[in-house]
């Protein structure tokens, strides 16, 4: 018997692992899973610890020369013999005061760089991520009323046929229902392979495997309140980090013509040395660097400096200007994509349903025929997904706001 069981786990244990259950999901959760498992999200972070140690490299201070000396070597067979002695020696390069703590704050700006651009590129993903959230969630809702209307003319079709038989209605009525049948499935067709995309794409921006099962739990419907969008705004701007990037850029440029001026002074070495047969009688060298014959070098350096300066200068104001323009068309298209969705709300859908249940009714009792049945429902269909549609465009609107400014390369 214990030898039968052990065969029937190993044949049901894979069926079983094989059979994953959905994951639920809020769009928040979304955000913060493709946070952690984004590939460029994860490769952005790494660059900033690659940074430090590369900040650590140039402030660092040279190395140290160990040297030896040997003197009273004797090239002449025809001077005496010399006496011979040897000096042990350390030598170490003193850059001038302040060099080696600018290099760590212009190494310190770039980290702050790198930190701001994953900042960044996490509120990209972020609006990235929405867009393709609520995408799904469209196309859920696309799917389910295309269903529910295919159900409907399953209804009308029978209703239709057993009018036929009774020689009340032509065959053209049946026809007409079963072409919009035919046009119904093929729009489920083609919503479920758009479905799928968008699953496999959402999975892959989760850094998720793209068959894994998802329920998506954030509602379509569920509406920001407009109307603290512009106090938003200001605070936004502040901390914006593309805007924080671009000033960064000006001080890193200013710290570069620092370093410029430090170049044309000298650096120093310093060492101690002691001879072989002389231990107590130790002693030191001192000597200096100077960039006498670098004037080239050093003019050039100078040049850079102030031309990457000017050039911080000029993305920074570009920058801002772009920042503006772009939170201010996402502001109004906003407005217009919840304007939209009120239509539909405050009556479009009410008169809508109101108008299809009267219809069907009326097709019940011979009040309308199949074809004025047919228009109605095609209108209704209509309505539904185009307010799916308006829901769907306003929640990408949204997202937009919301990375608006932050795509300024």
């Amino acid at each position: 018997m214990s030898f039968f069981m052990l065969i029937l786990f190993l044949l049901t244990g894979p069926a079983q692992s094989d059979n994953q259950q959905p994951l639920s999901l809020s769009v928040e959760q979304a955000v913060e899973m493709a946070y952690q498992k984004n590939y460029s999200i994860q490769v952005l972070a790494q660059e900033i610890e690659g940074l430090k140690a590369q900040t650590k490299i140039d402030s660092a201070w040279p190395d140290t020369e160990i040297g030896v000396d040997v003197a009273g070597l004797n090239f002449s067979q025809t001077n005496p013999q010399p006496e011979k002695e040897i000096s042990f020696g350390l030598t170490q390069i003193l850059p001038y005061p302040g060099k080696l703590k600018l290099k760590s704050r212009a190494g310190q700006t770039l980290e702050e760089e790198a930190r701001l651009n994953l900042e960044r590129q996490k509120i990209l993903l972020a609006a990235e991520v929405k867009k393709v959230y609520y995408r799904c969630q469209y196309l859920n809702r696309t799917l389910n009323t295309l269903e529910k209307n295919l159900e409907l003319l399953e209804e009308i079709q029978k209703n239709a046929t057993a009018r036929y038989a009774l020689s009340t209605v032509p065959f053209t009525d049946i026809l007409r229902v079963r072409l919009e049948t035919a046009r119904t499935k093929n729009d489920l067709l083609e919503a479920r392979r758009e479905q799928t995309s968008a699953l496999a794409e959402l999975n892959f921006l989760l850094g998720r495997e793209k068959d894994a099962p998802l329920y998506l739990t954030t509602s379509l419907e569920d509406r920001t309140e407009t109307e603290q969008l512009p106090g938003l705004a200001e605070k936004k701007k502040v901390q914006s980090p593309n805007l924080q990037i671009a000033r960064l850029r000006q001080a890193r440029a200013e710290i570069m013509g620092q370093i410029a001026d430090k170049n044309r002074l000298p650096d120093f070495s310093l060492g101690l040395f002691s001879p072989s047969k002389r231990w107590g009688a130790a002693g030191f060298s001192f000597g200096l660097s100077y960039p006498l014959f670098s004037r080239k070098r050093l003019t050039g350096e100078k040049e850079l400096a102030v031309a990457e300066k000017q050039k911080a200068l000029i993305e920074s104001l570009a920058a801002e200007r772009f920042y503006e323009s772009r939170k201010n068309q996402a502001w109004n298209e906003v407005r217009q994509a919840e304007q939209q969705v009120r239509i539909f709300e405050e009556s479009l859908l009410t008169d809508t349903e109101t108008e299809i249940e009267k219809a069907l009714n009326d097709y019940r009792l011979g009040r309308l025929d199949s074809l004025g049945l047919l228009d109605l429902f095609r209108n209704a269909r209509l309505v539904k997904l185009e307010y799916f549609r308006a829901l769907y465009l306003y929640q990408t609107s949204l997202a937009d706001w919301e990375k608006a400014g932050e795509d300024y390369e």
